[in-house]
């Protein structure tokens, strides 16, 4: 078997992002792992589209390596990791809920990954001499944090800083690259002034789209010579004007 037709696992991917990278994936005749951690109708229509869903939390080692297992039960072999799972919000003011919080952007920003990767590595054997790929996304903030959201921002460096290690331990028989997201998919809680000034600090002038971040995807895989690189799909954010 190729390793094109060897499944990519995708975490996070029961909505948004996540969910239409495993959806285009999918339409590219790559079968698809997706991890979720509650039902959606996008889970659904995933299962449906032919996807093999694991449902699992990311909260600490022994969720973690539930799903591991879960994964390697299901195919032994694999051709990319895509680590998508994620949260965001604003840093709580109350101490006790920010430290709560910490704990929770750790497992699931730093430990879900490192755990992941290193119980899937054997999975992620080259077929031939075509590499597989890890492939991590972080955030902008990753290199130039916002005090609003520092509990965020700091666990997403630490994956970012993880992914470069992992580059360096992993060569050459697996890539492992960062993808740094900007505005992609405003969140509930992002009031419309709080968007037109994110907006008018983007190089484009708009927001961005999953599809933005799957083509970052797709192109950092189909790449055999990248690794340990990291590309910001932001519109031009982080240079602000």
């Amino acid at each position: 078997m190729s390793s094109d037709r060897l499944p990519v696992f995708i975490t996070g991917a029961g909505r948004n992002v996540g969910a239409h990278i495993a959806r285009r994936l999918l339409a590219d005749g790559v079968p698809v792992i997706a991890h979720y951690r509650t039902p959606t109708d996008e889970v659904d229509a995933l299962s449906t589209a032919g996807a093999v869903v694991i449902r699992g939390s990311l909260d600490d080692e022994a969720s973690i390596r539930t799903v591991a297992d879960a994964v390697m039960a299901h195919s032994p072999r694999l051709s990319g990791l895509i680590h998508n799972a994620s949260r965001f919000e604003p840093t709580p003011n109350d101490t006790r809920s920010a430290a709560a919080d910490f704990a929770d952007y750790w497992a699931i920003h730093m430990l879900a990954p490192y755990l992941l990767t290193t119980l899937l590595t054997p999975a992620l054997a080259p077929a031939g001499d075509r590499a597989s790929d890890v492939v991590m996304i972080t955030d902008i903030y990753a290199d130039d944090p916002t005090p609003k959201h520092d509990v965020y921002c700091a666990t997403k460096a630490g994956l970012q800083n993880l992914a470069l290690s992992f580059a360096k331990r992993l060569g050459p028989g697996i890539k492992v690259n960062v993808i740094q997201p900007g505005p992609i998919s405003f969140t509930n809680w992002h009031k419309p002034d709080d968007q037109q000034r994110i907006l008018a600090d983007t190089l484009l002038g708009r927001a961005g789209n999953p599809e933005a971040i799957y083509q970052a995807v797709r192109a950092l895989m189909d790449n055999d010579y990248i690794t340990g690189a990291i590309l910001p799909v932001d519109g031009g954010r982080r240079l602000g004007r």
